[in-house]
């Protein structure tokens, strides 16, 4: 397997396992008694159709996703997360030397913008929630800092629990596209920049 198609499934299998952490925290942090997704699982489907985004929406997705302290968490993680991945990767490239996951590793963490993945998280609840079920979720998350008990409404726990796994699928999907296509473009550029970060490749055909 060429070492760039490596890096990009590697790269996948690993944000995708780190990011589910962040967006169940991301969610089902935000009330006491919501289901998970292992408790009622609902498969995505396409019944939900993108629509132009309001401002106000927008504006208060983008509220959300700062209420639940996500920016914080991922800072927080992220370095052991491109950790990880480096790892998986040096196992699944036999090819790799040491040295290239260290300058894979060091370029990853300086070109990775935590931004883009808050994005995507903003642009998932706009589209399976309602403005009114975001300011619900919202107050629920200040809730829980003060002596109230956060508990959502009937209405949005079942809204929850009907849309978890296309919320899950889609936040997951679109934080691991980014990783993925950033780490095989990296990929790329070490192994043009440095053949000799690469194992020569061993000739199967040979005696």
């Amino acid at each position: 397997m060429h070492v760039t198609a490596m890096l990009r499934q590697s790269k996948r299998r690993v944000i995708i396992h780190r990011m589910k952490w962040t967006l169940l925290f991301l969610v089902l942090a935000l009330h006491a008694n919501a289901q998970s997704p292992a408790d009622k699982p609902s498969e995505p489907g396409d019944s939900t159709i993108a629509k132009k985004v309001d401002p106000k929406l927008h504006a208060d997705a983008i509220r959300l996703v700062e209420a639940v302290g996500a920016k914080q968490r991922l800072q927080d993680s992220f370095k052991q997360m491109v950790d990880d991945g480096a790892k998986q990767m040096m196992e699944k490239c036999p090819r790799c030397t040491p040295e290239f996951g260290d300058e894979w590793e060091k370029r990853f963490l300086a070109r990775s913008n935590i931004q883009d993945y808050l994005d995507v998280y903003v642009r998932v609840y706009e589209k399976y929630f309602t403005d009114a079920e975001i300011n619900e979720l919202i107050s629920l998350q200040k809730d829980k800092g003060t002596s109230k008990t956060a508990s959502p409404s009937p209405a949005l726990k079942e809204k929850l629990t009907s849309v978890m796994s296309s919320v899950m699928g889609d936040s997951v999907g679109g934080c691991a596209q980014i990783g993925a296509r950033l780490g095989a473009e990296i990929g790329s550029e070490i192994e043009r920049e440095h053949p000799e970060y690469l194992k020569p490749q061993s000739d199967k055909n040979g005696p």
